[in-house]
This record gives structure tokens, C-alpha cells and sequence, in this order.
């Protein structure tokens, strides 16, 4: 005889047809198994695969460059890491790596809802995700610049925030090897891709 279990956890949906989420439900859903992690965006849940190699390295590399620098310019700001966030009303997420100047922190009360520069890892598994909806979804949320270090393709893709036709728009930078990527908003900050990438491609 079969028997109706009552005690199950509650399912997850991701289609927006079936359901939106508010910040409380999804801080209150469980962790996804394998290292993955959820995004929040305007209410609907995106899975994330866990990162895969050498997204640590690329890390590694690129705070270190970042925190020199700013050491060396009176450390105008703080850098950031998982599992810190950016979030507002129906929207949580976590970048790889974001710098938050002290400008731009005073003007937020209570909770970060914006960075001035983020940084994502690409992977095979993210790639596309990083480029549009994530990418999108930081130019809505006022960023003013994102970086994308890509080791399939040596390259780091640097964008910038601007208006067009009254609209936010990306505009964008490919750095390739032998070159220098440059900030806009970190005037002088420069990361060469050759060494960013050096023995991990």
C-alpha cells in the first residue's frame, strides 16, 4: 500500500511562471548541492554552477594587483568577496570580486547596492550567464565598471557604464595578450594579461 509522504521540503521553481521570489524566501531556501549557489534577479532564481579552474588563481592574481594598488593611493575603498553581495528588493547577488569606494559606501544606507568596478570569472559553465544577464543586471544596479577575465580566450573584457539615447549601455574594451587592461574608474590601475594568465592556460 502506498503511503503520501507530507514531510517533504519545499520545492524550488525557477520558471517565473510559477514562481517570484521576495529577498526573505530566498535567503530562507536551502543551500544547492555541489557547491553551486543561487542568484536572485527581479524576483526569479537562477542556479550557478560552482566555478571551475583557475578561477581561484585568476583570483588570487587579480586581488593582489587590485590591493597593491590601492595601498599605494591611500586605500580609497574596500574589496569584497563571497559572500558578500549586492542586493535590492527581489535581487541578490554575489560577484567574484568587487571594489566599493569609500564615496560610494557612505552613500549607501543599510545595505550594498552597488560597486564601482565587479569582477567576474568566465568558465565554460558561466560564460554566457556572466556575459548578459548578470552583466545586465549590474549595469541596472549602477556599476560603473565590470571586468571579465575569460581563460578560454587570454583575454580580459573591461566595460564601462554609459548612456545612450538616455539608456544605460555597456561599452567595451577586449585586452589580449601583450596588452595592458586599464580602469577608467581606478585611473593608472593597469593588469597585464599575460601575467594574469601566465601558466594557468
Amino acid at each position: 500500500m502506498s503511503t503520501l509522504e507530507t514531510a517533504q521540503p519545499p520545492a524550488i521553481n525557477f520558471s517565473p511562471l510559477l514562481r517570484r521570489y521576495t529577498l526573505e524566501e530566498f535567503w530562507g531556501l536551502p543551500e544547492p548541492e555541489g557547491r553551486a549557489h543561487y542568484d536572485l534577479i527581479g524576483g526569479y532564481l537562477f542556479m550557478v554552477p560552482p566555478p571551475d579552474p583557475p578561477h581561484g588563481d585568476i583570483d588570487s592574481r587579480l586581488t593582489d594587483s587590485l590591493v597593491l594598488f590601492l595601498a599605494a593611493h591611500g586605500r580609497p575603498g574596500v574589496v569584497y568577496h563571497p559572500r558578500e553581495a549586492i542586493w535590492i528588493d527581489g535581487t541578490y547577488l554575489e560577484p567574484d570580486m568587487m571594489y566599493v569606494s569609500h564615496e560610494l559606501r557612505a552613500r549607501m544606507t543599510g545595505r550594498r547596492t552597488s560597486a564601482d568596478i565587479v569582477f567576474e570569472y568566465l568558465s565554460v559553465s558561466t560564460a554566457n550567464y556572466d556575459r548578459t544577464t548578470k552583466a545586465d543586471t549590474y549595469l541596472a544596479l549602477g556599476v560603473r565598471e565590470l571586468w571579465l577575465a575569460d581563460p578560454e580566450h587570454v583575454s580580459i573584457e573591461v566595460r564601462h557604464a554609459a548612456l545612450r539615447d538616455g539608456s544605460p549601455v555597456w561599452e567595451r574594451l577586449i585586452y589580449t595578450i601583450g596588452e595592458l587592461a586599464q580602469s577608467q574608474v581606478l585611473s593608472g590601475w593597469r593588469v597585464s594579461v599575460d601575467e594574469l594568465f601566465a601558466g594557468l592556460v
